[in-house]
């Protein structure tokens, strides 16, 4: 069923985001897939964290230890795979560069290539994704950073159409507020798009018909799961009226 319902770092709106906890939400609520983050500690623990630094300080000269000893719910990437490992397919965003082949390993083991993908802002690590394993899909994610360096490098269109296809990207997953950006309907001419990160109904309801949209990250996915609903619900009403006015007709 299209589009994906993505619990962004967890169901997040209702648990601690990035936590064991998040995740358990978001498999009770039946979104069809988790969003998480990925980062690699001093002591090459691969954890689940979003920010670059905890308490001001940057987790790469952290050890996974002393970042327990300041917040004691943040997960390894081992951890979370054997907790969502056969109950819900992963959406992994890799945070930080020359740790893919780790990753990689790490995520099949646990998944076959089908069940999981891989997203990051870093085009050289979705090439090394993809060196690594060409079966797994992967995502370009495309926010004001991306726009504001391609302004600044005075790209082409077309030259950042090269760059996208260069690292072999299966989808592009813009933040939902670049979807009507000039540079994004110029580059995405081919590509499915993944949204993030929306929660309000509106927004669900307007972009969950778009054919565009393959796939929308969420905090809510609950919210998601009954637009899309709604929206299927519909459909199969309005294709009900329309086959009973050719049978009376």
């Amino acid at each position: 069923m299209r589009p994906q319902i993505i619990a962004h770092r967890g169901a997040s709106a209702y648990e601690k985001e990035n936590t064991l906890m998040a995740f358990e939400k978001a498999i009770a609520l039946g979104a069809d897939m988790i969003e998480f983050d990925v980062r690699l500690t001093r002591d090459k623990v691969l954890i689940i964290y979003h920010d670059p630094t905890l308490r001001n300080y940057p987790i790469r000269k952290l050890t996974y230890g002393e970042i327990l000893s300041v917040d004691p719910d943040v997960p390894t990437l081992a951890s979370a795979l054997e907790v969502c490992q056969g109950r819900i397919r992963l959406d992994v965003e890799i945070k930080v560069m020359r740790c893919e082949k780790e990753i990689v390993k790490l995520l099949l083991a646990a998944y076959q290539p089908d069940q999981f993908v891989v997203t990051s802002f870093y085009p050289i690590v979705l090439q090394r994704v993809k060196k690594k394993c060409p079966d797994i899909t992967t995502g370009f994610l495309f926010g004001d950073v991306t726009v504001d360096v391609c302004k600044s490098l005075r790209c082409s269109a077309n030259s950042v159409r090269k760059r996208v296809r260069k690292m072999k990207a299966d989808f592009i997953a813009p933040d939902w507020q670049l979807l009507d950006s000039k540079l994004l309907s110029k580059v995405v001419t081919e590509l499915p798009i993944w949204l993030w990160t929306v929660n309000e109904a509106e927004v669900m309801s307007q972009v969950i018909s778009d054919p565009r949209i393959h796939g929308i990250i969420t905090d809510k996915p609950d919210l998601g799961m009954d637009i899309r609903q709604q929206h299927v619900s519909a459909f199969h009403e309005r294709d009900r009226l329309a086959c009973d006015r050719t049978v009376t007709g």
